[in-house]
């Protein structure tokens, strides 16, 4: 089914997938050999550089859609072959079905080898499951239609005035709206991937576990995009001495987890500048910071929605002069007073920003458990599922953010 749809989006993906597959595949088997067991780093390496060269040298233009997420998956299977987690996989279908399982091949959640392994060759065969899953499918399809895809607007909005125009509370406005709109696409994704695992046998791990709610942003990349900061925990930061061998190591780990993690989103410095503010930030409460927060029922809330809304700047402007511009706008003296901008888009965004403060608490979630099992709650996605299709079918084309990395 992959590599149908590999074929239609990108013909040069299917000949990658190939070799890098198989050469996983075979590297796998000799990895898991006692005496060829040296070969992990070679081909670590050349998996690295696989992926170094379609967004570097390529400029990101040829990469194959999914091509981080697939290539964080078989280092890892390398990795659990090599420490003995895992024997190697033998059979190349099982192999294939494993790390391209559709939905989740585009942009996540990366899942555990094993896991993988035992629903490839036994899949859940229930009806609630099935349900479960389709209800998950339609509740992540709602997140990103009704949700995701209008809160775009006034970020293109401030590129087509241009940032250094703008009013304060307009580029407030905008930063807001692209947080949202971040978060609810990529959380809308995650649970349609783990939706149409449910439908198909397969339980894939959750990605987004309430990020907003924490206290202190380390706790945020706990639960923001969960699955790849386990993979970085599990694969480089404990390899490396992880917390164990003192303060000053540990900050270097910090720096080194977080130098990859701006790599894995992007080349550009918009990117770098975003992971060095967040590893920043992270160091600091480390060092001093996060036994306070972590006491208070409120200032931390506070520290942690400006701190993730601001450090997404760089991110949403992907290069640091545009960052920069944007800040000079966030924080401008005089930019108050000229809110005509502001005024005109703020009344077509109010509902959905206060809508996106909602979903981003832990209420839904309760209410939802409480009421999924009900007619109510069928009905109600019943009626979700063609909303969505309208807007699908009114709407420009507006795919998932997640896909270009």
């Amino acid at each position: 089914m992959f590599y149908g749809f590999a074929v239609s989006w990108n013909p040069l993906e299917v000949g990658v997938l190939l070799v890098v597959f198989l050469a996983a595949f075979f590297g796998g088997i000799a990895v898991g050999r006692q005496k060829y067991r040296w070969l992990f780093w070679p081909l670590t390496i050349f998996l690295v550089l696989t992926l170094f060269f379609f967004k570097i040298y390529t400029g990101g233009i040829l990469l194959p859609v999914g091509m981080s997420f697939y290539i964080f998956q078989l280092i890892s299977y390398e990795a659990d072959v090599y420490r003995g987690v895992i024997p190697a996989e033998r059979d190349v279908i099982d192999f294939y079905a494993q790390m391209l399982m559709f939905p989740k091949v585009l942009s996540g959640p990366i899942a555990q080898n094993r896991d993988l392994r035992r629903y490839a060759r036994r899949p859940h065969k229930k009806l609630c499951t099935f349900h479960m899953g389709l209800q998950e499918f339609i509740l992540g399809l709602g997140l990103k239609v009704i949700l995701a895809n209008r809160m775009g607007g006034v970020w293109s909005q401030g590129h087509v005035f241009g940032f250094e125009t703008v009013s304060t509370p307009f580029a407030w406005l905008a930063i807001i709206t692209f947080a949202m709109r971040l978060y609810f696409d990529f959380y809308g994704y995650s649970l349609m991937a783990v939706g149409l695992g449910h439908m198909l046998g397969w339980n894939l791990p959750m990605n987004f576990l309430e990020p907003y709610s924490a206290k202190t942003v380390s706790e945020f990349y706990r639960r923001w995009h969960a699955t790849l900061g386990r993979w970085f925990r599990d694969y480089v930061y404990i390899p490396m001495g992880g917390s164990r061998k003192g303060t000053a190591r540990t900050i270097l780990n910090l720096a080194v987890v977080w130098a990859l993690t701006g790599f894995w989103h992007g080349v550009g410095g918009g990117y770098m500048l975003w992971a060095g503010i967040l590893f920043a930030l992270i160091a600091v409460e480390r060092l001093f910071l996060r036994k306070y927060l972590e006491k208070s029922k409120v200032v931390c809330h506070i520290y942690l929605i400006l701190a993730i809304v601001l450090s997404w700047v760089p991110f949403a402007a992907g290069s640091v002069g545009e960052a920069v511009t944007v800040f000079s706008r966030l924080f401008a003296v005089g930019g108050v007073g000229r809110t005509a901008d502001f005024l005109y888009w703020a009344p077509k965004y109010v509902w959905l920003v206060l809508g996106g403060v909602f979903f981003a608490t832990p209420i839904p979630r309760k209410l939802w458990k409480r009421y999924q099992k009900t007619v109510a709650a069928d009905v109600f996605l019943f009626v979700l599922f063609w909303v969505c299709l309208y807007f699908v079918a009114t709407a420009a084309q507006d795919p998932f953010i997640y896909f270009d990395f």
